[in-house]
């Protein structure tokens, strides 16, 4: 009873690491295949799709935490310099800032609170 226990109150941090990491994987896809292109600057807003899909299947901690991994891949691999947390163009910056701001509020406001991955 006490293993079935444990494994109980583990379920949630299992399912939000696995929500952010479909999200840190996706958003490492997402700067691979748009680095360069012209429209690479839409990639974080384009990506708030997969971020409220996250959310919503594996819960609100996996779509906060999902968003910001993600806004750390695109500042990181995808805009320049690359390698560096410093985003050098306004506009790739805004999207970034929009992508966290409705990565974050959606979670809260419109994903369940506990996992959908798991609900019986």
């Amino acid at each position: 009873m006490l293993n079935g226990n444990k494994n109980h109150r583990l379920e949630p941090i299992v399912d939000t690491l696995i929500g952010a990491s479909v999200a840190a994987v996706g958003a490492t896809a997402a700067s691979m295949v748009a680095i360069g292109q012209r429209w690479e600057a839409s990639i974080p807003l384009v990506f708030t799709v997969v971020l409220l899909v996250v959310s919503g299947v594996f819960g609100a901690r996996a779509g906060v935490l999902g968003t910001v991994i993600a806004a750390l891949v695109f500042s990181v691999f995808l805009f320049r310099p690359l390698g560096r947390l410093q985003v050098g163009s306004d506009l790739a910056r805004a999207n970034l800032a929009w992508m966290l701001l409705l990565g974050v509020s959606f979670s809260f406001l419109f994903a369940p609170q506990n996992s959908a991955f798991r609900r019986r």
